[in-house]
């Protein structure tokens, strides 16, 4: 082999090390900082969870926000879930905003996230009205708007016309804590 050709050969195998080298490329063996454990349960949520539709999702929507209310009843406990899924709705439009903004994401699943983060908002305030119904006793209201935040999570996972969605999880999370909040409100109107 020609000097110059070693040189060459010696050159593209360590310039095929350099990834290796980099810092991104290291594995951090480094312990994960302490999780924050979980709140409670409050035990008197488990008889009104255990009326829902998904009772476990219930239980875990409901002990971050069961401690804002002096007692649990019917009315406190729609007052949770909805509490719990509206945060949780803005959690995921959040999350949505963060994603379109990624650099991974392909233009055409950009256009679907950012349509389903616009279906977030419909979807917040259509919980907002059937609040007001549930406040106002307006079961009809109530029930329409809940089912309607249910369709708009729907349509959220539409948007991806058949391409994998990166939020249908959370979506199909969303659409349990719809169908629980309409189950707690039943029991109270």
């Amino acid at each position: 082999m020609r000097p110059g050709n070693t040189l060459l050969l010696l050159l593209a195998i360590s310039s095929s090390l350099l990834p290796l080298a980099s810092t991104a490329s290291v594995l951090d063996l480094r312990p994960l900082p302490p999780r924050k454990p979980l709140p409670p349960v409050d035990p008197q949520v488990i008889p009104f969870c255990n009326k829902a539709d998904h009772p476990k999702v219930c239980i875990n929507s409901a002990r971050y926000y069961t401690h804002e209310f002096p007692s649990i009843d019917a009315t406190n406990m729609f007052n949770v879930m909805a509490y719990a899924l509206k945060n949780r709705i803005r959690f995921v439009q959040e999350k949505a905003v963060a994603m379109s903004k990624s650099q991974k994401v392909s233009d055409a699943a950009r256009v679907s996230i950012n349509e389903c983060v616009s279906l977030y908002s419909e979807a917040l305030d259509s919980l907002s009205t059937a609040m007001v119904g549930f406040v106002t006793r307006d079961g009809g209201a109530f029930e329409a708007k809940l089912n309607s935040v249910i369709s708009i999570l729907k349509a959220c996972d539409g948007a991806f016309k058949g391409n994998p969605n990166p939020l249908l999880k959370e979506d199909e999370r969303l659409m349990k804590m719809t169908s629980n909040s309409i189950a707690m409100g039943k029991l109270s109107l």
